[in-house]
């Protein structure tokens, strides 16, 4: 079992095998499993049954990477238009140089601490994991290109990236990593992963060690008191900010046409003007909101967050009453605000497809795949905006309660101070 935080994995494809087919079925994979959330208008889902290429060849791991469950589909360099997964995997079916595939792989709860739980967050990091793993590699980086996608699998997110160079006289032969090289490739990816957290750590340290020189002296009792200021001005930023969320939950393709039909119920029966609040709704469509916010609510992962949310309300409640139906009315209360936020962005979502419709009405030229494919980015756009909303609040409630419990920790040691003075 691998010691280290980060795993990462590299294998080849070598011109002339029969693998070297693998390449198509590969990034094909990687960039269009059904469950992928690629964040592109123009992407559309491709069935399981139309593989073109036996699998486990090099174009059969691209393939791979972009159709993994979770996935969000294939990027490249920054800048660089969205790579088209069929024109990449057509290319490596037929390559001729050696085509290496590399697997950047973090637990969960390890991606969320260090800030990795979106596909952005990702790309930045395996973009400038790829500059330096090519040295490592020794390819020419002017001949040489690359793909990766992103695949948020509960448990495990990971990256595949596939990398190849183009013909060149000095292009390298061999796909045979030497075990130096190997080393330089795992260095490059986990440097970049720990970028974030290395640099945060550095300037806090840098920041607090300064201030400390200037404030405290010699006075420990400066510097513990300063310490502790530190803390409590942490907490209430994160009580009034919330924090990064964790990762999202996969939004499977049932949940997503169940989630897809549940917005154009909710949008025939939306008013047709006014300002798009809740509170503004007719009876009927609030409770249609409700519903739809209340179902995404009892999603795996959002269940979680729900309930954990809910605890927290009961813990802070717990600092003013101990009457169990407090305790109840404080976490009920604490699931109606969370619903209807997530409700609220619910409304936005039937608008959205509403506004679709309309277009659609008055005769705006749309095939009806790129109608579906619409409607389906809408309802990944108002899952993704329902858990934020979620998190936010949860991780705000997280440090409301830490703040609520060290000021309690702080009233009861001043309190015992003063019982001594007196005695």
């Amino acid at each position: 079992m691998s010691k280290s935080v980060v795993i990462v994995n590299v294998a080849y494809y070598q011109p002339g095998t029969k693998k070297m087919g693998n390449n198509y079925n590969h990034i094909r994979y990687i960039a269009t499993k059904p469950e992928a959330d690629r964040g592109d208008a123009g992407a559309y889902r491709v069935g399981d049954e139309d593989y073109l290429v036996e699998r486990g060849t090099a174009a059969g791991h691209v393939k791979y990477a972009a159709e993994r469950p979770g996935s969000s589909g294939l990027f490249g360099q920054d800048g660089e238009p969205v790579p088209d997964w069929l024109e990449v995997g057509s290319k490596l079916a037929r390559h001729n140089l050696p085509v290496w595939r590399v697997i950047v792989s973090l637990r969960q709860d390890d991606a969320e601490r260090l800030g990795l739980a979106e596909r952005e967050k990702w790309q930045a990091a395996i973009e400038n994991g790829v500059n330096n793993a090519l040295k490592a590699m020794h390819l020419d980086p002017d001949h040489t290109r690359w793909v990766a996608a992103f695949h948020r699998k509960e448990g495990h997110p990971h990256c595949h990236v596939v990398i190849w160079e183009e013909e060149h006289g000095a292009a390298r032969r061999q796909g045979y990593l030497e075990p130096g090289e190997r080393k330089g490739v795992f260095r490059s990816f986990a440097r970049e992963v720990f970028r974030e957290e290395r640099d945060r750590l550095t300037a806090e340290k840098t920041a607090i060690r300064d201030t400390i020189r200037e404030l405290a002296g010699n006075d420990i009792t400066k510097v513990a008191k300063f310490m502790s200021e530190v803390k409590m001005a942490r907490l209430e930023a994160r009580a009034f900010l919330g924090s990064s969320p964790k990762m999202l939950p996969v939004l499977t393709p049932g949940r997503e046409e169940l989630l897809v039909r549940k917005l154009q119920d909710l949008a025939r029966i939306m008013p047709g003007k006014g300002r798009i609040v809740l509170a503004y709704m007719p009876g009927e469509v609030k409770e249609r909101a409700r519903e739809i916010a209340d179902w995404i609510l009892k999603q795996p992962g959002f269940s979680q967050s729900a309930e954990r949310y809910m605890e927290l309300a009961r813990q802070l409640a717990g600092h003013y009453t101990r009457q169990p139906e407090d305790l109840d009315a404080a976490a009920k209360k604490a699931y109606e605000d969370i619903r209807d936020r997530v409700a609220q962005v619910v409304l936005k979502g039937a608008v959205a497809i509403n506004r679709l419709d309309r277009e659609i009405e008055f005769n705006v030229k749309r095939e009806a795949r790129q109608i579906q494919v619409e409607k389906r980015r809408i309802a990944n756009s108002a899952w993704k905006a329902a858990w934020r909303a979620l998190e936010r609040e949860r991780t705000r409630a997280e440090a409301q309660a830490l703040l609520a419990a060290e000021r309690d920790l702080e009233r009861r040691r001043r309190q015992e101070r003063e019982g001594r003075e007196r005695a």
